[in-house]
């Protein structure tokens, strides 16, 4: 079964200063900075120590159960210091909509708005999840695409509709996730 699609409001510059941090304690190798960073406490700070180094962990497959637990920590981290939940769509078929209705792939300023907002290399590795439907969009390009929606309502599914308002909704940078 299909994940639903979720919006999230993005603060980039928070989201920024925590990929820098991350960064630096990784390459600095910062066990127990790093511990502190992701909020790891007892068995799973100590888990941090039995590899050469602290990056070794993140290498790994989100899959490898010994390293799930640091990716699971990662990412509740990175959404609790920079992301907020603004709206979950309850149609599971919202991804397949964005990406293939005739309607929106007609228009190519619609469809490559709609190509970044579902373009998963424009996220930090951390967000990025194997298979999810993920990526972000500024808010200029989250304007221009709430603004370009607005005129084709009319003719678009429940589900698209209620994509559009709730992008036109949500303030600032937003990424679209299914899997966060």
């Amino acid at each position: 079964m299909r994940s639903t699609l979720s919006l999230y409001a993005m603060d980039r510059p928070a989201l920024q200063a925590f990929s820098k941090d991350l960064r630096a304690l990784l390459m600095a190798d910062n066990r127990a900075e790093l511990a502190n960073l992701l909020e790891l406490r007892g068995a799973l700070a100590e888990r941090l120590n039995e590899a050469e180094r602290a990056i070794d962990w993140f290498l790994k497959p989100d899959t490898n159960t010994e390293a799930a637990p640091l990716f699971s920590s990662l990412r509740r981290i990175a959404k609790k210091r920079a992301l907020t939940l603004s709206w979950t769509s309850p149609e599971a078929s919202l991804e397949g909509r964005l990406r293939q209705y005739d309607l929106l792939r007609e228009d190519p300023q619609i469809a490559s708005r709609i190509d970044k907002l579902l373009n998963p290399s424009r996220l930090p590795w951390f967000l990025v999840l194997p298979g999810a439907a993920c990526g972000w969009i500024d808010s200029v390009g989250r304007i221009e695409l709430a603004g370009l929606l607005r005129p084709i309502r009319a003719s678009l599914p429940p589900e698209l509709v209620a994509f559009a308002e709730a992008l036109a909704e949500v303030d600032g940078d937003v990424i679209a996730h299914d899997s966060l």
